[in-house]
């Protein structure tokens, strides 16, 4: 299997065809990290070449933004188990324990709640995000397909059928990686 490296060498030569192949076999390889997989999905739509329509809505990470004293944290789980909490103070934990049932149990809950999201609404086509008002809160799947978001004041968003249990499912996860961090 080929690299992102050597993909990207390959793309800027002009040989966008093997360019594409290394980023198949890299979003087709097992036991690969969710967000190689994202990544490689992601050049294979820049270059035309979108996923098939059973794996483009397939929730291989999922995120939430939360307004916070002077700014937003951010919360990641991964499909392969893993998770990133970036507090608004600039601090951070990487989670990578396989180990722990109750967080592993944790991150299942939270991609079974963006997959119901994620069915339910469309990729975002844009080139960016839209700009992000002081005290709403940002809700993400990351899809072979796209990013799929919800953003609003977290109160409105807590109150929604499909964003409601979003927001709720990261509580849980959130207390397990920081109590050990």
């Amino acid at each position: 299997m080929g690299s992102f490296a050597q993909a990207r060498e390959l793309a800027q030569a002009g040989h966008r065809d093997d360019a594409v192949r290394i980023w198949r076999q890299i979003a087709s390889a097992e036991g690969l990290e969710s967000r190689h997989t994202l990544q490689a999905w992601h050049f294979l739509r820049q270059a035309g070449q979108p996923p098939p329509p059973d794996q483009a809505r397939l929730v291989l990470g999922v995120a939430v933004e939360m307004p916070a004293r002077k700014g937003h944290d951010l919360l990641v789980a991964y499909r392969d188990g893993t998770a990133r909490y970036l507090n608004y103070s600039g601090k951070a934990v990487i989670w990578e324990d396989h180990s722990d049932t109750r967080a592993q149990a944790a991150i299942t809950d939270w991609l079974d709640a963006g997959q119901v999201v994620a069915s339910a609404i469309g990729v975002w086509e844009q080139p960016s995000l839209p700009p992000w008002p002081a005290g709403d809160a940002r809700l993400m799947m990351l899809t072979p397909g796209g990013h799929r978001f919800g953003q609003a004041p977290a109160a409105a968003l807590s109150q929604d059928p499909q964003a409601g249990p979003f927001l709720a499912a990261p509580t849980r996860l959130l207390q397990l990686i920081t109590s050990r961090a």
